[in-house]
């Protein structure tokens, strides 16, 4: 019965440090946030969705691999939309660049795009609170 009552209390001991010690990633995430704002007077309708992206860019002839990916419902908020794009650091490399791309949908189609490149990361003048312009995805 001994026996038995200890393999018992070690099982369960082995078992407490194993949850306690748990998966740290979360805490090991790293993120960049900023805003989005666009120039034409024009209120966004409450279906408007917005996506924000970070991406790698290893050539400028391929279409660069999404490391991280927000989307929202903008619910009838306005411009300076705010973002924050979480990321796990072990999948940067210091030899690529890094790029946000954004754009605002509504009824599925796109109201405002970027199109100019925002690096961040790799490029640390611009990593901290980059607020970046949209234009119009109809011109």
């Amino acid at each position: 019965m001994k026996k038995l009552t200890f393999l018992l209390f070690a099982l369960f001991t082995a078992l407490v440090f194993t949850a306690c010690s748990g998966n740290s990633q979360p805490n090991d995430l790293a993120s960049v946030s900023g805003t989005l704002v666009y120039r034409e007077r024009l209120a966004l309708p409450e279906n408007a969705s917005v996506t924000v992206r970070l991406v790698e860019m290893k050539t400028m002839d391929s279409p660069g691999k999404v490391i991280s990916r927000q989307s929202f419902v903008t619910k009838g908020q306005q411009v300076p939309l705010h973002f924050v794009l979480n990321y796990d650091p072990s999948q940067i490399s210091a030899a690529h660049d890094y790029v946000i791309t954004a754009q605002i949908d509504v009824s599925e189609r796109p109201l405002f795009i970027t199109n100019t490149i925002n690096k961040v990361i790799t490029d640390t003048n611009h990593t901290y609170d980059p607020a970046l312009t949209l234009v119009s995805a109809n011109d």
